[in-house]
């Protein structure tokens, strides 16, 4: 609920449309200062969709937006506990990928599209491209997706093209009864929002023999992806390190799309040599107008014309860019952004915690978790149930830490700030990258 109203607060939005079978929002929405609460189905209270049509009269003028005017806003975590809302415009979403007029803008009903998330950019991308073709957009009935629904759903309905984020290509693809599954018709398989396991790639060319499987990289703030990394190619080519890497981002014209510039530079916005480790920007018509009602925020992430995505890389000789580890001090969990400060925040208010510092430290194979390194008061105990039951009085679900270690004191700079990289290091040993 705390989350909720920030958003609400800070979009000041005129109407709300919501799930009226999700019970705790229907809940919640009749406490909320909304002038057009409308719900799918006809609850009491508030208008249902039907209802809104049926007493509404027709339209006589239509508003003409301008194709910078914005068209979209994304809410993101932020690294001081507020939440930012990511403006696109209409003109960065007419350049999203496949959607030239040579694709589509017409009526394409073997365009079948499962929606992971929509309130993840991959999500709104599926959503607006499948809009544009003219094809169908397919919800499950519940979020978080489930490995077996979408098994279900690409059988059901002949998926041709699926995308994934975070852990969800690892569990499909490590489902016991997946080989004697009707997974044929799938001819391309995308994935992002964490980094994949070269094991996980081996197993999804078996399970999905007709795809082609890509990784790519992208932000809510770039609105579109900055690269791709064609994983066929990488195994038929036999360049494994190269699953290291998230693409060559000048490979993305063959996408349809024209390519992101792309720079590695340091702390004074310099170029650094190449295979040199600095941070990524990027530039380009489709990243965000900027963030809403947030000018501060928004002048540090966008100079100059170029986007700071706050991620540390490399490029090698070759061109493609490797992901290494992040200036932003930020977890990804399921494909979505936690910042660590939030979460820091929520945990610092717990009566038996002195100190604490949030990372992110690797599972066994890929993907990370949210780890809570505290250091407690005197005579002070504290287990992960109750840090957990805590948390979830102040955070969502996906932001509580499922890792906790208590220490005798947190690892500090020269200046005595406490060394998130110090802390990190000792969960990262043997790993060519810092993140996972």
């Amino acid at each position: 609920p705390n989350e909720i109203n920030q958003i609400l607060d800070d979009a000041t939005p005129i109407a709300i449309v919501f799930d009226s079978d999700n019970q705790k929002i229907t809940r919640y929405i009749s406490s909320l200062n909304i002038a057009f609460p409308i719900s799918c189905k006809l609850v009491s209270g508030s208008l249902s969709v039907e209802d809104l049509i049926a007493t509404s009269p027709s339209l006589t003028k239509w508003y003409t937006a301008g194709p910078d005017d914005v068209a979209l806003i994304i809410y993101t975590g932020g690294t001081t506990g507020r939440s930012k809302g990511v403006m696109h415009s209409h003109r960065a979403i007419s350049l999203w990928s496949f959607m030239s007029p040579t694709r589509g803008g017409g009526h394409n009903p073997t365009k079948k599209s499962l929606v992971p998330n929509q309130a993840h950019l991959t999500g709104q991308f599926i959503l607006w491209t499948t809009l544009f073709e003219g094809g169908c957009l397919i919800y499950p009935k519940s979020y978080p997706l489930q490995a077996k629904e979408v098994v279900e759903i690409i059988e059901r309905e002949q998926i041709k093209y699926l995308g994934t984020v975070g852990l969800l290509l690892k569990d499909i693809v490590g489902l016991e009864e997946i080989h004697s599954r009707q997974t044929h018709s799938v001819v391309g398989v995308s994935c992002g929002g964490a980094p994949i396991s070269e094991n996980t790639f081996y197993k999804a060319l078996e399970v999905f023999p007709n795809a082609q499987l890509s990784e790519v990289y992208s932000q809510t703030e770039s609105g579109q992806f900055i690269s791709f990394l064609s994983i066929n190619q990488c195994f038929t080519a036999g360049k494994l390190h190269r699953l290291l890497s998230v693409g060559n981002p000048s490979h993305m014209i063959h996408w349809g799309q024209k390519p992101f510039e792309v720079r590695i530079v340091d702390d004074s916005g310099d170029d650094v040599q190449q295979g040199q480790i600095g941070e990524i920007i990027c530039k380009s018509e489709q990243i965000m107008l900027g963030y809403w009602n947030n000018p501060e925020e928004t002048n540090k992430a966008i100079r100059n014309g170029w986007l700071y995505t706050g991620d540390l890389g490399r490029f090698d000789e070759d061109g493609y860019l490797y992901l290494l580890d992040r200036k932003k001090d930020m977890i990804i969990v399921g494909a979505s952004n936690v910042y660590c400060s939030e979460v820091e925040e929520a945990l610092s208010t717990h009566p038996s915690i002195l100190e604490v510092a949030v990372v992110g430290t690797p599972l066994l194979d890929e993907g990370e978790e949210v780890t809570a390194v505290v250091v407690l008061r005197n005579q002070s105990s504290i287990t992960l149930e109750d840090l957990k039951q805590f948390c979830s009085q102040h955070i969502a679900e996906y932001k509580i830490p499922t890792r906790l270690e208590i220490v005798e004191s947190l690892a500090r700079t020269s200046v005595g700030k406490i060394n998130k990289q110090a802390i990190k290091k000792q969960f990262l040993l043997g790993r060519a990258r810092m993140i996972n």
